[in-house]
């Protein structure tokens, strides 16, 4: 049996070819963009899932009061994870993490630039990094040793055994190394070459000293015991604090919560992190989920409109089965059975399509995805799962409008229920429609808000700003001797140094004792500059006037500040009353004075509002140093620059254009932009597909009444409007459907910016005509082709 149907299966398709590379093809489409999809979901959902201990393993991360809504922060104090395993009997173990800041490993005259972690001796028990080589027990005991992955240890050491030997970190601290680990799977929200042990560290040996309420910038993670819940921990959490910091104001303590190790990497609410953390984002993974069951959703419509469409041609095929003593259940196997067997060979060309395609979506994504049938063995099943239900949704009721006939209407040629399968077919219309033009609405919106973010005032001007990011420490020592030699070069304009770019700025200082706070705090982003910042980047004062090198009093670390208008509101002050008045910090670090109030500037994505913000001198130049240039010889200055810099740091050499670091804010929306395209074209192709076929099979079942109404003396274009109307009422239909749905998403999306775009009327309007224009030319083809045809041969 199996046998007979596979032959007529390939018969079918033999006799009609163009209905078979339209059903094969935009099932392949629907399935080839659900296989990638599915990937990326399965990539961004395994993350840290390797970990033995996982649903045990939780960051500490805090909510901290600001002068607006509250914050969450991923970091706190090194001394937490010491207080918690000390005071709470529900922490088995804790463990301190960082990122390594200026990551440079020498080995003789041979330097490495790689990215490392401080961690102290529980970080290798609470996680599963396994060590090939070395105890996990003392690896990290002494402040002198290193732990290398696999792959570091084989850069630096070749085929030679690592083990007792030294690196020098950055150019000054021996390392002995004292463990190999594995390589650190790509789907570790922590990434990192090396381990270096968080007491060689200054910081953090002076930390943990302190209390462990202040100082934050590490990571804290926990493991609880079993039988412990979070709610438990965060309570007991809470009443220590209000025991313990009963001397702070309210709006001053900080509120401690537990982050799930499963939720780090797609995060439930915004979390501040550090950059070498992998963070992904939960609504958009969901968001291209929708899209590609929606888009797998528009290929099996297409496939269930052609197969009803072709149900009058197999209606008499069905009548003499029947009369030859076929039972209905053995019909619908053989045509769901030719359903499955199309949707397989779909599978195929879908396959070459995935992997044609993966490489530019593992681009679009930003993930090193991979169809590896062998390490991924969810992979086969699940296609072919997939493949499986999608033959029995797409033939399923093509299958049971067909062996629904009875025999005698099926031999008499009339159609009997098939009415009920052309009453269907106007509503998968629709919704095929409805789901274009909503995404093509989406496209619209996507593209007008990144205009907006790349044409917005920013209030500073970031073009032909050549940035280098000073990581080691004796490049800051020699700075005044780049900035000199470099400015005698008439392709250098000016030069600064800053800790942040204006693109990032996200330290965290509470300011009190202000003039009129009443006391109430101000939580500001405090950054420090040097005294050609404001010019290099064209920020204005408004009041006062910004640090100058002819005024003896602005000398590096002195006790003056600048301040954004924002600031001046937060604090009830105007711009010209703040000059003059006096703030002081609530770590200790001293009273300063208002020299000038400059002009707001977005410090960081158009996502957030501008916070207040304080900028001060800082004693040594760190962080970035900053070149405006000329727009001439671009290469050149590079080049320059380079020669410069290199005479005193063994690091790489790299730099930016400010533009460029501009861009790497808006990457995942501009990403995201990118991908709605692709999925809106596809979308397109896929829906007008179906209704190419279904166009020619409606014309083929009239063609005898176009012949009697051209003998009547029809013309051309009035049997094209009969043939096109009834589809432009259904692409009609969907448009007014997909309108509310594609606005209130785009709204919602929207919310995530404080400046944005307007949904305006004529996006709708637009992308209406677009459908419309391309389902008139979709189905004009058809139309024209069955006008022009000789009536002597249609009757």
């Amino acid at each position: 049996m199996f046998r007979n149907y596979l032959k007529i299966t390939g018969r079918n398709l033999w006799r009609n070819p163009g209905y078979s590379f339209i059903n094969i093809f935009g099932l392949a489409a629907g399935l080839a963009c659900c296989i990638l999809i599915l990937l990326f979901v399965q990539h961004e959902f395994s993350y840290d899932r390797f970990h033995e201990k996982g649903e045990r393993i939780f960051r500490v991360a805090q909510q901290r009061p600001t002068s607006g809504a509250a914050e969450y922060w991923a970091v706190t104090s090194p001394a937490m994870a010491g207080t918690l395993t000390q005071e709470f009997p529900e922490v088995t173990a804790a463990t301190t993490v960082a990122e390594t800041f200026n990551p440079l490993l020498s080995l003789g005259d041979q330097y490495y630039e790689e990215q490392g972690i401080l961690a102290d001796t529980a970080f290798l028990d609470i996680f599963t990094f396994p060590l090939v080589q070395g105890n996990p027990e003392t690896s990290l005991a002494s402040p002198n040793s290193i732990v290398l992955t696999e792959s570091l240890a084989r850069k630096i050491f070749g085929e030679e055994d690592p083990m007792g030997r030294t690196l020098i970190y950055q150019d000054q601290h021996p390392h002995i190394v004292t463990g190999i680990m594995a390589d650190v799977p790509e789907t570790s929200h922590l990434t990192f070459s090396y381990v270096l042990p968080a007491a060689s560290n200054q910081n953090y040996r002076e930390c943990v000293s302190r209390e462990p309420w202040n100082n934050n910038g590490w990571y804290t993670y926990v493991e609880l015991a079993g039988g412990a819940t979070t709610g438990q921990l965060e309570g007991k959490m809470y009443a220590y604090i209000e025991k313990n910091l009963a001397d702070r104001r309210p709006e001053d303590r900080m509120t401690f919560f537990l982050q799930s190790l499963n939720d780090i990497h797609l995060p439930s609410r915004n979390i501040l992190t550090f950059p070498f953390e992998k963070s992904g984002n939960q609504q958009y993974v969901y968001l291209f989920l929708a899209i590609g069951f929606a888009i797998l959703l528009l290929a099996c419509i297409n496939y269930t409109n052609l197969a009803v469409a072709r149900s009058i041609r197999r209606a008499q095929e069905v009548g003499m089965r029947k009369v030859a003593g076929a039972r209905q259940g053995q019909l619908m196997a053989q045509f769901i059975g030719e359903s499955v067997m199309m949707t397989f060979l779909a599978l195929v060309l879908a396959l070459v399509l995935a992997h044609l395609l993966l490489p530019f979506f593992s681009h679009l994504v930003e993930r090193p995805l991979r169809m590896d049938y062998l390490d991924n063995p969810l992979l086969l099943p699940g296609m072919l799962t997939l493949t499986l239900l999608v033959g029995l949704l797409s033939g399923s009721y093509p299958a049971f409008l067909l062996t629904s006939l009875r025999p005698i209407q099926a031999l008499a040629g009339k159609q009997g229920r098939r009415k009920a399968g052309f009453r269907l077919q106007p509503v998968l219309i629709v919704g095929q429609y409805a789901v274009s033009i909503a995404l093509v609405v989406g496209s619209l919106v996507i593209y007008r808000q990144m205009q907006l973010v790349q044409n917005r005032d920013l209030g500073y001007n970031r073009e032909h700003v050549l940035t280098v990011e000073v990581r080691d420490p004796g490049l800051s020592r020699h700075y005044a001797s780049i900035r000199e030699e470099l400015l005698q070069d008439s392709r250098i304009i000016t030069i600064a140094y800053s800790k942040n770019l204006p693109t990032s700025v996200l330290t965290t200082q509470n300011m009190f004792d202000y003039e009129g706070s009443n006391g109430k705090l101000l939580s500001t982003r405090t950054t420090s500059i040097d005294y050609d910042f404001l010019d290099i980047y064209g920020i204005s004062v408004i009041a006062g006037r910004g640090f100058s090198r002819r005024f003896g009093t602005d000398t590096l670390g002195a006790p003056v500040a600048l301040i954004n208008e924002t600031t001046a509101k937060a604090l009830g002050w105007t711009p010209e009353e703040a000059v003059g008045k006096e703030f002081g910090y609530s770590d200790g670090r001293g009273r300063r004075t208002v020299l000038g109030v400059v002009s707001d500037f977005h410090y960081n994505s158009i996502h957030r509002a501008i916070d207040p913000l304080v900028l001060t001198l800082d004693r040594e130049p760190a962080g970035y140093i900053s070149a405006r240039v000329s727009a001439q010889n671009l290469p050149g200055t590079v080049e320059l620059f380079e020669q410069k810099v290199r005479q005193f740091t063994h690091y790489p050499f790299e730099y930016q254009f400010l533009d460029d670091s501009f861009d790497q804010l808006y990457k995942r929306d501009i990403r995201l932009g990118e991908m709605f395209g692709f999925f809106t074209l596809l979308a397109i192709l896929i829906a007008s597909l179906g209704l190419f076929g279904l166009a020619a099979y409606t014309s083929e079942l009239r063609m005898k009444e176009i012949g009697v109404r051209k003998v009547l003396g029809a013309n051309v274009s009035s049997i094209i409007r009969l043939l096109s109307k009834d589809y432009l009422k259904l692409v009609v239909f969907g448009f007014v459907i997909a309108t509310p749905i594609a606005w209130y998403a785009m709204n919602k999306w929207l919310e995530n910016f404080t400046y944005r775009v307007a949904i305006e009327w004529w996006i709708f309007a637009l992308a209406g005509l677009l459908s419309v224009l391309v389902a008139l030319l979709t189905v004009s083809f058809q139309s024209v082709k069955a006008a022009l045809m000789n009536p002597v041969k249609s009757l």
